[in-house]
């Protein structure tokens, strides 16, 4: 299945280039050893363009990185031509609710409120069993998702702007309590000689409470050892914007 990002890979970058991926990088690394994972072999599942993954190459573990949007995989592969081949992830064109890996891996990240992008129940269910199946046992999957205060308060039904040398954009949002879906209308215009191209897309989002988080990764076999705040050690407070989950594959008995 196709990803809804047809024309938001070429801005994307520029859009987000207020994150850190340095410090993200070590934030979720830390994680990992936190819950005693080393892991030989790591899954970015969501990978966009692939920032990320440069932050995690040269760490001595082999790499995957899966996205449904071939722009943002074309962009990615751009980011690591100046690696060394055994630095450079094996990037897979797949919708994650249907991965499908050649193998096993240790680890798993899906940043950036992906697990949003997926709109109905049994969608989570169905990627996180995927991420599941592809996990050995004792293996660690670490998610973000936008909480359900940034949808009401923050997202809401509000308009931003972005202003940068590459494009001019628009973001309009449209949340429905009862759905819980949160539509983002944007709009770009972008420079070509004297004059501006408009281009439009719409990108859907829904909210998911803790507790549902909890429930489906329990159903997909994974054991939650901790939910924090945004890039955060502690619990999540009541107005925190971002959680982070972890799991953990349940070790397979006699």
């Amino acid at each position: 299945m196709r990803s809804d990002y047809i024309r938001l890979p070429a801005y994307y970058d520029h859009l987000i280039g207020e994150v850190d991926y340095g410090a993200l990088a070590e934030y979720l690394m830390n994680i990992l050893q936190r819950f005693g994972c080393r892991p030989q072999i790591l899954l970015d599942l969501c990978c966009g363009t692939g920032s990320l993954l440069s932050q995690l190459a040269g760490r001595g573990m082999e790499l995957i990185g899966v996205d449904a949007s071939p722009e943002m995989l074309d962009l990615a592969a751009g980011k690591f031509e100046a690696l060394p081949l055994e630095q450079r992830p094996l990037l897979l064109c797949q919708d994650m609710r249907e991965l499908d890996l050649y193998g096993t891996i240790d680890a798993a990240f899906c940043t950036l409120d992906s697990v949003n992008s997926l709109r109905r129940p049994g969608d989570v269910i169905a990627a996180f069993s995927r991420v599941s199946l592809f996990l050995n046992p004792g293996g660690i999957f670490v998610f973000d998702v936008n909480s359900p205060y940034k949808f009401r308060e923050i997202l809401a039904n509000n308009v931003f702007v972005y202003d940068t040398d590459e494009v001019y954009c628009i973001w309009q949002n449209e949340f429905h309590e009862k759905s819980g879906l949160c539509r983002f209308l944007m709009t770009y215009f972008t420079q070509n000689g004297a004059h501006y191209e408009r281009s439009d897309e719409i990108i859907t989002e829904r909210v998911y409470s803790r507790r549902q988080l909890e429930g489906y990764l329990r159903k997909a076999g994974l054991q939650v050892l901790a939910v924090y705040g945004d890039q955060s050690d502690a619990q999540p407070g009541p107005q925190e914007q971002r959680l982070y989950f972890v799991a953990r594959k349940e070790e397979q008995r006699d």
